[in-house]
């Protein structure tokens, strides 16, 4: 019986080693699965910080950028935003935070957009494209890249709205100017022609070619200074001499040296200026925009119209405007006359001869350049219902040259 027993109590004891050897060795295994997962939690932690990391630099870097930017997450579809920097939320309207994780459609409104991140995702090389958005025309291209393990897509967009019309503006330069040296070198060389053929038989009728000739020379003249006087307002080497000067001795003078083209229209020209309105400026430029609007006004204005100039203190400016009756500026070319080159359709200019001749362009563009290194502005209103234009500009006010200076005396007695 007692060595049953003690059998018994062996095999328990046995049973009880065992059972404890495999709970130790369960909770060995416990541990380095507890370790394992330390490990993978510790390696997924420190990959979302590189993510993280590298979201944020490539945050940074594609904000210094004045071009639209977008990254696309295409490990897995659909394709997500990883970042757009300040310029692509500024064009496409969307707040950058909330936009994280929106697909490209969702982000872009674009099926140009949406396509190219597609084929880019899929390996495809695609060339350069162009898409409107709103009223600009952008650039867009794209490559894939890979980074911490993953891939993504890049998607820059340039805005060539700027550069088309510049390209626009060239175009219509090369036309404009070869419309516009092309009369008077056909005239010169039909008055050429005459005066050889008939020169010294009618010594009258010869003094009227000759100063025929000497005014279509006058027109290529005034062409290529304009040119000049362009490049060099624009380069800064055009020096503006600013002192005060009485607003109405400037527009009398101008309106003086426009008196031939106002009688060949038969034109009423008037003007309404303070007497006691000063302004700080150079005479000599100031005379200059102001007959360039003026010939503006004669250019599209019918025989028998009228121009109308006035001048007053608006705060510290004095506002200058030239009106007329003529054939008036649509709106969406009121802003566009003051490029260079640019000259709204012949189609309206009304006819008239040699008075309504297009022109170089460059006038408007002249004056908007002078004004603004005056420290004005220069624009255009709609003019007298249900015709006519209306051309404005201001440039600082002036106090008057023999105006006395207050004293420390006075200052004290107010």
């Amino acid at each position: 019986m007692n060595a049953l027993l003690a059998i018994a109590l062996i095999a328990v004891l046995g049973l009880c080693a065992l059972l404890w050897w495999r709970l130790g060795a369960a909770l060995q295994r416990a541990d380095y699965v507890q370790s394992k997962l330390e490990e993978a939690r510790y390696a997924l932690a420190h990959k979302a910080a590189r993510l993280e990391m590298l979201r944020a630099q490539t945050q940074s870097l594609a904000d210094i950028l004045f071009d639209p930017l977008l990254i696309f997450n295409v490990r897995t579809t659909p394709y997500t935003l990883l970042t757009l920097n300040a310029a692509a939320a500024q064009v496409f309207k969307i707040d950058p935070q909330a936009a994280q994780g929106r697909t490209v459609m969702q982000v872009t409104r674009h099926h140009e957009i949406d396509a190219l991140v597609e084929a880019l995702a899929d390996g495809r090389e695609q060339p350069e494209a162009q898409i409107m958005i709103e009223d600009n025309t952008f650039r867009m291209r794209g490559g894939q890249i890979s980074a911490a393990g993953e891939s993504f897509v890049v998607i820059v967009l340039q805005d060539i709205t700027e550069l088309l019309r510049l390209a626009r503006a060239r175009r219509d330069m090369v036309a404009n100017f070869s419309h516009d040296l092309r009369t008077p070198l056909s005239s010169i060389k039909l008055l050429i022609e005459s005066l050889q053929m008939n020169l010294g038989r009618n010594p009258e009728r010869d003094r009227k070619l000759l100063a025929k000739l000497a005014g279509e020379a006058d027109s290529l003249q005034h062409m290529t200074q304009e040119l000049i006087d362009l490049s060099m307002i624009e380069s800064g080497r055009a020096i503006m001499r600013l002192v005060p000067v009485r607003a109405l001795e400037v527009i009398e003078s101008a309106f003086k040296l426009m008196e031939t083209q106002f009688d060949q229209k038969r034109l009423r020209a008037t003007y309404s200026v303070p007497p006691d309105l000063w302004i700080l400026a150079d005479a000599d430029q100031i005379r200059r925009v102001l007959t360039n609007l003026l010939h503006n006004a004669v250019k599209f204005t019918p025989a028998e119209g009228s121009i109308t100039c006035t001048a007053c203190a608006v705060g510290e400016s004095a506002q200058i405007e030239v009106t007329d009756t003529g054939i008036g500026i649509p709106p969406h070319e009121r802003t566009r006359i003051f490029e260079r080159f640019y000259q709204v359709d012949s189609a309206r200019t009304g006819g008239g001869g040699s008075a309504n001749r297009g022109g170089t362009g460059l006038g408007l563009a002249i004056s908007k350049h002078i004004v603004e290194a005056h420290g004005g502005k220069i624009w255009a209103e709609a003019g007298l219902p249900p015709t006519g234009a209306r051309l404005c500009f201001c440039v600082p006010l002036a106090e008057p040259p023999n105006t006395p200076q207050p004293t420390a005396e006075d200052a004290a007695f107010s």
